[in-house]
């Protein structure tokens, strides 16, 4: 050192990792039976993560479709689909529990930064339902995650 200059201490090596936690925020979407289908309620826009956060988005089955379950993973028709494929590494795994499905977004990049389209799959009563209008009329919009 030169001078009067003063090094600045080194934080305790607990308080470093105090530091480097994040608490992950949770973001939950509705998906209720309409008309045949899933429909994810995307009003107030749930569906839309800032850029520079890290969130896991959950959807909850609601209404008559709260008794119902996500299907697996490895089902035919997986709980959770993409329509069209993110960048890698913004994206965890999607995981299936029951009434809820999970996923993390990390928004953290330039990369990540978009509008992906999803479809989910889920079994109600015995049947099977999908966000896929099957309705010739199709009137609903396509479920989707926007990375701002």
């Amino acid at each position: 050192m030169k001078g009067n200059e003063v090094k600045a201490p080194r934080p305790a090596p607990s308080a470093a990792r105090a530091y480097k936690q994040e608490t992950m925020t949770t973001v939950t979407l509705n998906v209720k039976l309409k008309d045949g289908y899933l429909d994810v309620d995307q009003s107030g826009n749930g569906n839309q993560i800032a850029h520079g956060q890290s969130v896991t988005i959950q959807w909850q089955l609601t209404g008559d479709a709260a008794s119902g379950s996500f299907n697996s993973q490895s089902a035919a028709n997986p709980g959770f689909t993409w329509k069209q494929d993110p960048p890698d590494g913004v994206f965890g795994t999607p995981t299936p529990n029951g009434n809820r499905l999970t996923i993390t977004d990390a928004n953290t990049s330039t990369g990540s930064v978009g509008t992906w389209i999803y479809q989910l799959w889920a079994s109600v009563n015995g049947t099977q339902y999908s966000t896929d209008n099957p309705s010739p009329k199709r009137t609903m919009t396509d479920p989707t995650i926007k990375n701002l």
